[in-house]
Protein backbone atom coordinates (compact mmCIF):
# COMPACT_ATOMS: atom_id res chain seq x y z
CA UNK A 1 0.00 0.00 0.00
CA UNK A 2 1.47 3.35 -1.03
CA UNK A 3 1.96 5.97 1.67
CA UNK A 4 1.00 9.32 0.18
CA UNK A 5 1.95 11.29 3.31
CA UNK A 6 5.31 12.81 4.18
CA UNK A 7 5.10 11.83 7.85
CA UNK A 8 3.27 9.18 9.93
CA UNK A 9 -0.25 10.27 10.77
CA UNK A 10 -2.02 10.03 14.11
CA UNK A 11 -5.62 8.78 14.15
CA UNK A 12 -8.01 9.23 17.08
CA UNK A 13 -10.27 6.19 17.41
CA UNK A 14 -13.40 6.75 19.51
CA UNK A 15 -14.79 3.22 19.72
CA UNK A 16 -16.25 1.53 22.78
CA UNK A 17 -14.35 -1.75 23.17
CA UNK A 18 -16.45 -3.22 25.98
CA UNK A 19 -18.27 -5.58 23.61
CA UNK A 20 -17.32 -7.79 20.69
CA UNK A 21 -18.68 -5.43 18.04
CA UNK A 22 -16.50 -2.57 19.28
CA UNK A 23 -13.39 -4.72 19.50
CA UNK A 24 -13.96 -6.08 16.00
CA UNK A 25 -14.34 -2.55 14.62
CA UNK A 26 -11.10 -1.58 16.32
CA UNK A 27 -9.38 -4.63 14.88
CA UNK A 28 -10.45 -3.62 11.37
CA UNK A 29 -9.14 -0.08 11.87
CA UNK A 30 -5.85 -1.43 13.20
CA UNK A 31 -5.45 -3.79 10.23
CA UNK A 32 -5.53 -0.86 7.83
CA UNK A 33 -3.57 1.70 9.85
CA UNK A 34 -0.71 -0.67 10.70
CA UNK A 35 0.01 -1.15 7.02
CA UNK A 36 0.76 2.57 6.82
CA UNK A 37 2.87 2.69 9.97
CA UNK A 38 0.58 5.30 11.53
CA UNK A 39 -0.21 5.89 15.19
CA UNK A 40 -3.63 4.97 16.56
CA UNK A 41 -4.82 6.81 19.68
CA UNK A 42 -7.71 5.10 21.46
CA UNK A 43 -10.11 7.49 23.22
CA UNK A 44 -11.94 5.68 26.02
CA UNK A 45 -14.23 8.52 27.15
CA UNK A 46 -17.63 9.23 25.64
CA UNK A 47 -19.75 12.30 24.91
CA UNK A 48 -18.29 15.71 25.65
CA UNK A 49 -15.31 14.20 27.51
CA UNK A 50 -14.34 12.23 24.40
CA UNK A 51 -14.47 15.35 22.26
CA UNK A 52 -12.29 17.25 24.72
CA UNK A 53 -9.77 14.38 24.72
CA UNK A 54 -9.68 14.40 20.92
CA UNK A 55 -9.03 18.13 20.80
CA UNK A 56 -6.12 17.72 23.25
CA UNK A 57 -4.64 14.91 21.12
CA UNK A 58 -4.93 17.00 17.92
CA UNK A 59 -5.07 14.01 15.54
CA UNK A 60 -4.96 14.12 11.75
CA UNK A 61 -8.29 12.29 11.50
CA UNK A 62 -11.03 10.70 13.61
CA UNK A 63 -12.85 7.37 13.40
CA UNK A 64 -15.88 6.99 15.65
CA UNK A 65 -18.54 4.54 16.70
CA UNK A 66 -21.71 6.63 17.03
CA UNK A 67 -20.39 10.12 16.31
CA UNK A 68 -22.27 12.57 18.54
CA UNK A 69 -22.52 16.34 18.18
CA UNK A 70 -19.51 16.83 20.46
CA UNK A 71 -17.23 14.81 18.17
CA UNK A 72 -18.62 16.55 15.11
CA UNK A 73 -17.79 19.91 16.68
CA UNK A 74 -14.31 18.69 17.66
CA UNK A 75 -13.60 17.65 14.07
CA UNK A 76 -14.69 21.07 12.85
CA UNK A 77 -12.54 22.83 15.45
CA UNK A 78 -9.50 20.81 14.41
CA UNK A 79 -10.36 20.97 10.67
CA UNK A 80 -9.80 17.22 10.33
CA UNK A 81 -11.99 14.58 8.66
CA UNK A 82 -14.31 12.36 10.70
CA UNK A 83 -15.70 8.96 9.65
CA UNK A 84 -18.57 7.42 11.63
CA UNK A 85 -19.14 3.64 11.66
CA UNK A 86 -22.58 3.48 13.30
CA UNK A 87 -24.85 6.28 12.04
CA UNK A 88 -24.76 8.72 14.93
CA UNK A 89 -25.37 12.36 14.07
CA UNK A 90 -27.14 12.86 10.73
CA UNK A 91 -24.74 15.67 9.75
CA UNK A 92 -21.57 13.51 9.70
CA UNK A 93 -20.26 13.90 6.14
CA UNK A 94 -18.66 10.43 5.90
CA UNK A 95 -20.06 7.14 7.18
CA UNK A 96 -19.39 3.43 6.78
CA UNK A 97 -22.33 1.52 8.24
CA UNK A 98 -24.18 -1.75 7.97
CA UNK A 99 -27.07 -1.93 5.50
CA UNK A 100 -30.04 -1.74 7.87
CA UNK A 101 -32.53 -2.42 5.10
CA UNK A 102 -30.94 -5.84 4.58
CA UNK A 103 -31.09 -6.48 8.34
CA UNK A 104 -34.84 -5.94 8.24
CA UNK A 105 -35.19 -8.27 5.27
CA UNK A 106 -33.11 -11.03 6.87
CA UNK A 107 -35.11 -10.75 10.10
CA UNK A 108 -38.44 -10.92 8.24
CA UNK A 109 -37.26 -13.98 6.32
CA UNK A 110 -36.01 -15.68 9.49
CA UNK A 111 -39.31 -15.13 11.30
CA UNK A 112 -41.23 -16.25 8.22
CA UNK A 113 -39.28 -19.52 8.27
CA UNK A 114 -40.65 -20.05 11.78
CA UNK A 115 -44.21 -19.30 10.59
CA UNK A 116 -44.53 -16.22 12.81
CA UNK A 117 -47.31 -13.80 11.85
CA UNK A 118 -46.89 -11.25 14.65
CA UNK A 119 -43.63 -9.25 14.70
CA UNK A 120 -42.22 -6.53 16.90
CA UNK A 121 -39.14 -4.36 17.20
CA UNK A 122 -37.30 -3.29 20.36
CA UNK A 123 -34.93 -0.42 19.70
CA UNK A 124 -33.00 2.56 21.03
CA UNK A 125 -34.78 5.89 21.18
CA UNK A 126 -33.12 8.64 19.16
CA UNK A 127 -30.73 6.41 17.22
CA UNK A 128 -30.84 6.72 13.43
CA UNK A 129 -29.67 3.12 12.91
CA UNK A 130 -32.41 1.85 15.22
CA UNK A 131 -35.07 3.77 13.32
CA UNK A 132 -33.79 2.43 9.98
CA UNK A 133 -33.98 -1.16 11.26
CA UNK A 134 -37.49 -0.66 12.59
CA UNK A 135 -38.69 0.88 9.33
CA UNK A 136 -37.10 -1.87 7.24
CA UNK A 137 -38.84 -4.60 9.21
CA UNK A 138 -42.15 -2.72 9.15
CA UNK A 139 -41.93 -2.32 5.38
CA UNK A 140 -42.01 -6.10 4.96
CA UNK A 141 -45.23 -6.65 6.88
CA UNK A 142 -47.61 -5.34 4.25
CA UNK A 143 -50.92 -4.54 5.95
CA UNK A 144 -49.85 -6.09 9.25
CA UNK A 145 -48.73 -3.72 12.00
CA UNK A 146 -45.35 -3.84 13.75
CA UNK A 147 -45.31 -3.65 17.55
CA UNK A 148 -42.64 -1.17 18.63
CA UNK A 149 -40.91 -0.44 21.94
CA UNK A 150 -38.08 2.11 22.19
CA UNK A 151 -38.80 4.20 25.26
CA UNK A 152 -35.79 5.33 27.31
CA UNK A 153 -33.54 2.54 26.06
CA UNK A 154 -30.67 4.97 25.53
CA UNK A 155 -30.43 5.80 29.23
CA UNK A 156 -27.95 3.28 30.67
CA UNK A 157 -29.48 0.34 32.51
CA UNK A 158 -33.03 -0.23 31.41
CA UNK A 159 -35.92 -0.21 33.87
CA UNK A 160 -37.44 -3.52 32.83
CA UNK A 161 -40.97 -2.85 34.12
CA UNK A 162 -42.24 -0.96 31.02
CA UNK A 163 -40.62 -3.57 28.75
CA UNK A 164 -42.19 -6.44 30.73
CA UNK A 165 -45.59 -4.79 30.48
CA UNK A 166 -45.17 -4.35 26.72
CA UNK A 167 -44.09 -7.97 26.26
CA UNK A 168 -47.07 -9.28 28.21
CA UNK A 169 -49.55 -7.45 26.00
CA UNK A 170 -48.09 -8.55 22.66
CA UNK A 171 -50.09 -11.04 20.56
CA UNK A 172 -48.48 -14.49 20.84
CA UNK A 173 -46.48 -16.09 19.43
CA UNK A 174 -44.41 -13.09 18.36
CA UNK A 175 -41.01 -12.60 16.76
CA UNK A 176 -38.95 -9.69 18.10
CA UNK A 177 -36.04 -8.05 16.30
CA UNK A 178 -33.86 -6.25 18.85
CA UNK A 179 -31.43 -3.41 18.12
CA UNK A 180 -28.31 -5.27 19.29
CA UNK A 181 -27.22 -8.30 21.29
CA UNK A 182 -26.78 -6.42 24.58
CA UNK A 183 -30.38 -5.26 24.40
CA UNK A 184 -31.37 -8.74 23.24
CA UNK A 185 -30.01 -10.22 26.46
CA UNK A 186 -32.08 -7.73 28.48
CA UNK A 187 -35.20 -8.63 26.48
CA UNK A 188 -34.59 -12.30 27.33
CA UNK A 189 -34.28 -11.33 31.00
CA UNK A 190 -37.57 -9.39 30.78
CA UNK A 191 -39.24 -12.45 29.25
CA UNK A 192 -38.09 -14.59 32.17
CA UNK A 193 -39.42 -12.07 34.69
CA UNK A 194 -42.70 -11.93 32.78
CA UNK A 195 -42.95 -15.76 32.77
CA UNK A 196 -43.00 -15.77 28.96
CA UNK A 197 -41.61 -18.82 27.18
CA UNK A 198 -38.74 -18.19 24.74
CA UNK A 199 -38.99 -19.02 21.88
CA UNK A 200 -42.50 -20.51 21.92
CA UNK A 201 -44.29 -17.34 23.02
CA UNK A 202 -41.58 -14.76 22.22
CA UNK A 203 -38.83 -15.50 19.67
CA UNK A 204 -35.94 -13.04 20.05
CA UNK A 205 -33.42 -12.10 17.34
CA UNK A 206 -30.50 -9.81 18.17
CA UNK A 207 -28.13 -7.96 15.85
CA UNK A 208 -24.34 -8.13 15.81
CA UNK A 209 -23.66 -11.78 16.66
CA UNK A 210 -21.42 -11.01 19.62
CA UNK A 211 -20.67 -14.68 20.24
CA UNK A 212 -19.85 -14.35 23.94
CA UNK A 213 -23.01 -12.35 24.65
CA UNK A 214 -25.18 -14.62 22.50
CA UNK A 215 -23.90 -17.90 23.96
CA UNK A 216 -24.08 -16.69 27.57
CA UNK A 217 -27.68 -15.48 27.17
CA UNK A 218 -30.45 -17.81 28.31
CA UNK A 219 -31.62 -19.22 26.06
CA UNK A 220 -28.77 -18.69 23.59
CA UNK A 221 -29.56 -15.65 21.44
CA UNK A 222 -30.04 -15.87 17.68
CA UNK A 223 -28.51 -12.88 15.92
CA UNK A 224 -27.94 -11.18 12.57
CA UNK A 225 -24.22 -11.45 11.91
CA UNK A 226 -22.41 -8.24 10.90
CA UNK A 227 -18.92 -7.89 9.35
CA UNK A 228 -17.85 -5.41 12.03
CA UNK A 229 -14.12 -5.76 11.32
CA UNK A 230 -14.77 -4.67 7.77
CA UNK A 231 -16.66 -1.61 8.98
CA UNK A 232 -13.51 -0.45 10.77
CA UNK A 233 -11.26 -1.35 7.85
CA UNK A 234 -13.38 0.52 5.30
CA UNK A 235 -13.68 3.53 7.63
CA UNK A 236 -9.88 3.72 7.89
CA UNK A 237 -9.59 3.47 4.11
CA UNK A 238 -12.10 6.29 3.61
CA UNK A 239 -10.36 8.45 6.22
CA UNK A 240 -7.04 7.95 4.43
CA UNK A 241 -8.53 9.24 1.19
CA UNK A 242 -10.07 12.24 2.94
CA UNK A 243 -6.79 13.16 4.68
CA UNK A 244 -5.04 13.01 1.30
CA UNK A 245 -7.50 15.60 -0.01
CA UNK A 246 -9.17 13.18 -2.41
CA UNK A 247 -12.82 13.46 -3.38
CA UNK A 248 -14.86 10.71 -1.71
CA UNK A 249 -17.19 9.50 -4.44
CA UNK A 250 -19.34 7.42 -2.06
CA UNK A 251 -19.16 9.16 1.35
CA UNK A 252 -21.96 7.03 2.85
CA UNK A 253 -21.05 3.39 2.28
CA UNK A 254 -23.18 0.42 3.22
CA UNK A 255 -21.74 -2.96 4.21
CA UNK A 256 -23.93 -6.04 3.92
CA UNK A 257 -24.72 -8.24 6.96
CA UNK A 258 -23.57 -11.82 6.56
CA UNK A 259 -26.76 -13.65 7.53
CA UNK A 260 -28.63 -14.97 10.56
CA UNK A 261 -26.91 -17.22 13.10
CA UNK A 262 -29.78 -19.25 14.53
CA UNK A 263 -29.69 -20.31 18.17
CA UNK A 264 -32.24 -21.41 20.78
CA UNK A 265 -34.05 -18.06 21.12
CA UNK A 266 -35.77 -18.49 17.73
CA UNK A 267 -35.80 -22.29 17.48
CA UNK A 268 -39.54 -22.81 17.01
CA UNK A 269 -42.20 -23.36 14.36
CA UNK A 270 -45.42 -21.37 14.81
CA UNK A 271 -47.86 -23.32 12.66
CA UNK A 272 -50.96 -25.22 13.73
CA UNK A 273 -50.64 -27.91 11.05
CA UNK A 274 -48.66 -30.74 12.68
CA UNK A 275 -47.66 -32.18 9.30
CA UNK A 276 -46.18 -28.87 8.15
CA UNK A 277 -44.44 -28.39 11.49
CA UNK A 278 -42.88 -31.86 11.23
CA UNK A 279 -41.79 -31.14 7.67
CA UNK A 280 -40.10 -27.88 8.67
CA UNK A 281 -38.23 -29.56 11.50
CA UNK A 282 -37.11 -32.32 9.12
CA UNK A 283 -35.95 -29.76 6.55
CA UNK A 284 -33.98 -27.82 9.19
CA UNK A 285 -32.24 -31.00 10.28
CA UNK A 286 -31.56 -32.32 6.77
CA UNK A 287 -31.17 -29.20 4.59
CA UNK A 288 -27.43 -29.83 4.33
CA UNK A 289 -28.06 -33.27 2.81
CA UNK A 290 -28.88 -34.12 -0.79
CA UNK A 291 -32.64 -34.18 -0.30
CA UNK A 292 -35.53 -32.80 -2.30
CA UNK A 293 -39.29 -32.53 -1.95
CA UNK A 294 -39.67 -36.24 -2.70
CA UNK A 295 -37.47 -37.25 0.25
CA UNK A 296 -39.30 -34.87 2.62
CA UNK A 297 -42.67 -36.33 1.62
CA UNK A 298 -41.39 -39.90 1.94
CA UNK A 299 -40.01 -39.20 5.44
CA UNK A 300 -43.48 -38.03 6.52
CA UNK A 301 -45.33 -40.78 4.62
CA UNK A 302 -47.47 -38.41 2.53
CA UNK A 303 -47.67 -37.55 -1.16
CA UNK A 304 -45.75 -34.58 -2.56
CA UNK A 305 -49.03 -33.00 -3.70
CA UNK A 306 -50.56 -33.26 -0.23
CA UNK A 307 -47.47 -31.86 1.47
CA UNK A 308 -47.21 -28.92 -0.94
CA UNK A 309 -50.89 -28.11 -0.55
CA UNK A 310 -50.64 -28.12 3.24
CA UNK A 311 -47.50 -25.95 3.06
CA UNK A 312 -49.18 -23.37 0.85
CA UNK A 313 -52.25 -23.28 3.10
CA UNK A 314 -50.16 -22.85 6.25
CA UNK A 315 -47.25 -20.70 5.08
CA UNK A 316 -48.03 -19.42 1.60
CA UNK A 317 -45.02 -21.17 0.07
CA UNK A 318 -44.08 -24.62 -1.24
CA UNK A 319 -41.77 -27.25 0.23
CA UNK A 320 -39.24 -26.44 -2.49
CA UNK A 321 -39.34 -22.78 -1.45
CA UNK A 322 -38.73 -23.81 2.17
CA UNK A 323 -35.72 -25.94 1.23
CA UNK A 324 -34.24 -23.13 -0.86
CA UNK A 325 -34.74 -20.52 1.87
CA UNK A 326 -33.15 -22.70 4.53
CA UNK A 327 -30.20 -23.53 2.27
CA UNK A 328 -29.60 -19.89 1.40
CA UNK A 329 -29.58 -19.03 5.10
CA UNK A 330 -26.98 -21.74 5.66
CA UNK A 331 -25.00 -20.54 2.64
CA UNK A 332 -24.58 -16.98 3.92
CA UNK A 333 -23.06 -18.27 7.13
CA UNK A 334 -20.75 -20.73 5.37
CA UNK A 335 -19.55 -18.15 2.82
CA UNK A 336 -18.38 -15.93 5.68
CA UNK A 337 -15.72 -18.59 6.36
CA UNK A 338 -13.13 -17.74 3.74
CA UNK A 339 -11.29 -21.04 4.29
CA UNK A 340 -14.15 -22.96 2.63
CA UNK A 341 -14.15 -23.32 -1.14
CA UNK A 342 -17.35 -22.61 -3.05
CA UNK A 343 -17.60 -26.35 -3.74
CA UNK A 344 -17.37 -27.09 0.00
CA UNK A 345 -20.06 -24.50 0.74
CA UNK A 346 -22.26 -26.08 -1.94
CA UNK A 347 -21.91 -29.53 -0.37
CA UNK A 348 -22.59 -28.08 3.09
CA UNK A 349 -25.86 -26.59 1.80
CA UNK A 350 -27.13 -29.77 0.15
CA UNK A 351 -26.14 -29.07 -3.48
CA UNK A 352 -24.44 -31.75 -5.57
CA UNK A 353 -22.32 -29.30 -7.60
CA UNK A 354 -20.81 -25.86 -7.14
CA UNK A 355 -22.45 -24.67 -10.36
CA UNK A 356 -25.98 -25.61 -9.29
CA UNK A 357 -25.40 -23.93 -5.92
CA UNK A 358 -24.00 -20.78 -7.56
CA UNK A 359 -26.99 -20.47 -9.88
CA UNK A 360 -29.42 -20.92 -6.99
CA UNK A 361 -27.56 -18.38 -4.84
CA UNK A 362 -27.52 -15.80 -7.63
CA UNK A 363 -31.23 -16.32 -8.29
CA UNK A 364 -31.97 -15.82 -4.59
CA UNK A 365 -29.61 -12.93 -3.77
CA UNK A 366 -28.80 -11.31 -7.13
CA UNK A 367 -25.08 -12.02 -6.70
CA UNK A 368 -22.76 -14.92 -7.34
CA UNK A 369 -21.33 -16.56 -4.18
CA UNK A 370 -17.86 -15.21 -4.97
CA UNK A 371 -19.28 -11.67 -5.25
CA UNK A 372 -21.09 -12.03 -1.93
CA UNK A 373 -17.92 -13.34 -0.28
CA UNK A 374 -15.89 -10.47 -1.66
CA UNK A 375 -18.45 -7.99 -0.32
CA UNK A 376 -18.24 -9.29 3.25
CA UNK A 377 -14.47 -9.78 3.48
CA UNK A 378 -11.92 -7.12 4.38
CA UNK A 379 -10.08 -6.16 1.21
Amino acid sequence: MNNAFAYPRAIAVCIDTRDGAGRNRLHGVAQYIRRLGWRMMLVRECGKAAAQAVVRLAPDGIIAYIADRWLVEAARELSVPLVDTALGEREVPMTVSVDNDTIGRLAAEHFALAGLKHLGYCGVKGRLASEERRMSLAARLGERSLADFSELLSEGELNLDPLINWLKHLPKPVGLLVFDDKLGERVLTACRWANLSVPHEVAVLGIGNDELMCELSWPALSSVSLPTSRLGFEAAAMLTQAMAGKIIEAPHRKVQPTGVVARSSTDMVAVDDKLVKSAILFIRAQAGSLIGVKQVAQALNVSRRTLDRRFIDALGRTVRDELARMRMQMARGLLADNSRTIAAVARGCGYSTASSFSRAFRQHSGRWPSEYREDIQIR
